[in-house]
């Protein structure tokens, strides 16, 4: 299928030129820092396909969520107020809900919140959002109900699944959920995720026999 790229976000530089080469697109593409795009400036798009940094969901991290603290209260117990900003609707989400900061702090994993600005803003028929399995686990299931309630409040249907990439090609146990979101109006109810099938590729056919020693790390870099 063809389709012609309208812009990304990447942070990171070098993550920025990698995909540049592999996908042979300009780098004058990459919009940067989400935080910081205007919605209003990117042209029209008919998909939108992305997630948010996993660190705050992962088992791997400290699990933190999508949190957002106000730097400028309190909570009842002489605390940074923290809160849930899927908890407050998307139209008064720039300020605190209890003292109208905007001075707040936010976890990297609550750049979800970004995800869906840009989404409400432009209403693409499609998009997918992914993310690490443990979003839709007991600890975040909550955060994860609320980000389905509010795509539906966009006007949109979704859909999702856990996929794990070795029963798809891969040869990675790489499980991430998936999410479909596809506008009611354009929804026939009849979307169901690829099935899986047998991998054909083994991890050893794709690394090189001979490896430089450039991309080895020394003993003292494997010591510190």
């Amino acid at each position: 299928m063809e389709f012609e790229l309208i812009n990304f976000c990447e942070f990171d530089k070098y993550a920025s030129k990698a995909y540049s080469l592999i996908h042979n697109e300009p780098e004058s593409k990459n919009l940067g820092d989400i935080t910081l795009v205007d919605e209003k400036e990117i042209a029209d798009f008919n998909w939108m396909v992305g997630g948010s940094p996993c660190q705050d969901f992962s088992v791997a991290g400290k699990g933190k969520g999508a949190v957002w603290t106000c730097m400028n209260c309190k909570d009842d117990e002489g605390n940074d107020y923290q809160y849930n900003p899927l908890e407050v609707h998307y139209t008064k989400r720039d300020k605190c809900p209890k003292c109208n900061s905007r001075n707040i702090e936010k976890t990297r994993s609550s750049l979800v919140v970004e995800w869906l600005r840009i989404l409400h803003a432009k209403k693409p028929n499609i998009a997918i959002y992914e993310n690490v399995k443990n979003l839709v686990g007991k600890k975040h299931k909550y955060f994860f109900d609320l980000f389905i309630n509010e795509l539906q409040e966009y006007g949109y249907n979704t859909y999702y699944k856990v996929l794990n990439a070795k029963d798809y090609g891969i040869p990675q146990n790489r499980e991430r959920v998936y999410v479909v979101v596809i506008k009611k109006e354009l929804d026939n109810g009849k979307f169901q995720f690829p099935k899986s099938f047998k991998i054909n590729n083994e991890l050893k056919k794709l690394l090189d026999d001979i490896v430089e020693d450039k991309y080895y790390l020394t003993k003292d870099e494997i010591k510190r």
